[in-house]
């Protein structure tokens, strides 16, 4: 029989729904799912839909944009209901580099976490497909999409947001393995884009070089900046051998700056979505709401931690520690008993249950909104060695009530709108990683990560954007040619 869950509520612009979580009252570590759980959530919530043969592509590495909730691969003669929006079908035609390499991080974040050679092979298929086929080899850059089988857009029409998110999965792969084909990869597209994109008018990177597509070079947009930071900057960064990390550390400390002085609004407490004319600053407008203001600061914080600067760092905590506030709320009881099981409903009706909101005044929120607050209020609860209220029914909810309890997989709404040309598997497994993390933290227990390296005295290990102590390494048997070593982490903090 299936779970029954709960949601509460629909918000007819997004289609999103809020969801309860459970009791928030206790602060112990053991009201958080420890990491066990996040790994199970992981393995048996998320993976099986994503490591169905529907997902893997043709040929492997050439992962599809569309996909139904089943996992079936899209089909236009007769489009599965989740699919069938207006926002979604004007895409139908176009495969989106940005989803492909999305879905790498994914498949590199699984076997960070598990181990699996399969999901390994998997990010190594997305990578060397990103590589070799979605590379523009004539203008620089990469292919945002490509329709019926040739290069969408001219190369100046492609966003800088689309171009940041072409590197996410290769910045994963290159954590994991340091492949030195891949960081030249990096390393040249990052060149590319500061290079191509910086403005003149000091307001950061510029959005697109050339009208079309619906976009135009007026525009002055916050994930111009922002997506370059968590799409590969912070990640990658420290990573690299000279001159290239003092190059990328400087980049990074512009970029940010550069974020803090135009995009964000200090009266306000949060950062506009974009700043090209006062109507797209609105609160209600387009990316004015709590999950890219505290994506901006979850991002400020660490970037603040990796270049020492104390003055972003304490501007950050604050900043989040208030967004999360504003963004958690206490639904009615009475608007949620009919989706609670029986079992529960005695003891959920004389709890306080926590939900989060993605902008003020509204109860409406997508999955990516949900995690990335979770994952603030997560690096908060490291920082204080003791767990958020909120995370003791949030956390809970996004593994109960986000998932599809039926195929695997969180969509943009609960356990549905899972593969579009906007979602697929990168936030979830970011903050199933994030989760584990922090659990393993809280519990004082290690976090056991997995590296496909030659030779880990060689590099610099980190757990993700977290610093950790080695407390041990054991290798493994290698796999497609690729060696694997098991890494233990204690005292993890950002």
């Amino acid at each position: 029989m299936m779970k029954k869950y709960c949601p509460i509520g629909v918000v007819a612009l997004s289609g999103a729904l809020l969801c309860a979580g459970l009791n928030a009252q206790s602060l112990s570590p053991h009201d958080f799912p420890d990491g066990k759980t996040w790994l199970v959530h992981a393995q048996q919530g998320l993976a099986p839909y994503w490591m169905m043969q529907s997902a893997q592509g043709i040929p492997m590495g050439n992962f599809p944009t569309f996909r139904c909730d089943n996992g079936q691969i899209l089909d236009v003669t007769k489009i599965c209901q989740e699919l069938n929006k207006n926002w979604i079908t004007p895409y139908f035609g176009r495969e989106y580099t940005r989803m492909k390499s999305r879905q790498t991080y994914a498949y590199g974040v699984l076997y960070h976490l598990t181990g699996d050679p399969h999901a390994l092979q998997l990010a190594k298929a997305g990578t060397e497909y990103l590589m070799n086929q979605l590379q523009d080899k004539e203008h620089g850059g990469f292919i945002s999409f490509t329709e019926h089988g040739q290069a969408g857009l001219e190369w100046q029409q492609r966003t800088s947001q689309d171009q940041a998110y072409a590197l996410v999965g290769l910045a994963m792969y290159y954590y994991l393995t340091r492949d030195p084909v891949v960081e030249k990869v990096l390393i040249n597209q990052q060149r590319f884009i500061f290079d191509n994109y910086r403005l003149d008018d000091g307001k950061g990177l510029a959005w697109v070089l050339k009208d079309g597509d619906g976009e135009s070079t007026k525009q002055r947009e916050l994930v111009a900046q922002l997506d370059q930071i968590n799409g590969y900057l912070l990640l990658v960064a420290p990573l690299l051998p000279e001159p290239h990390k003092s190059r990328w550390l400087a980049d990074l400390s512009w970029l940010t700056d550069t974020m803090l002085k135009q995009y964000y609004a200090p009266q306000e407490q949060r950062f506009y979505g974009a700043i090209h004319h006062p109507a797209v600053m609105d609160q209600q407008a387009k990316h004015n709401d709590f999950g890219h203001t505290i994506k901006a600061y979850w991002m400020t914080y660490l970037t603040g931690e990796l270049l020492q600067r104390q003055d972003w760092q304490k501007l950050a905590k604050q900043s989040m520690q208030h967004i999360i506030e504003q963004a958690q709320y206490v639904p009615n009881y009475a608007d949620i008993k009919g989706f609670v099981p029986e079992m529960t409903q005695e003891q959920w009706q004389a709890s306080s249950i926590k939900a989060w909101r993605n902008r003020p005044f509204s109860y409406g929120i997508s999955s990516w909104e949900w995690a990335e607050l979770d994952q603030a209020a997560m690096t908060l609860s490291l920082l204080e060695d003791q767990v958020k209220p909120v995370l003791q029914s949030t956390a809970k909810a996004f593994m109960q009530v986000w998932v599809d309890d039926q195929y695997g997989g969180v969509g943009l709404n609960p356990k549905s709108t899972k593969a579009f040309h906007w979602g697929n598997g990168y936030h979830q497994f970011e903050h199933a990683l994030v989760g584990y993390l922090t659990a393993q933290q809280l519990n004082q227990r290690p976090a056991r990560l997995y590296f496909a390296i030659d030779d880990p005295q060689s590099y610099q290990l980190s757990p993700y954007y977290f610093q950790g102590q080695i407390k041990s390494q054991q290798r493994l048997t290698t796999v497609n040619g690729l060696p694997r070593w098991q890494v233990e982490f204690t005292a993890i903090k950002p």
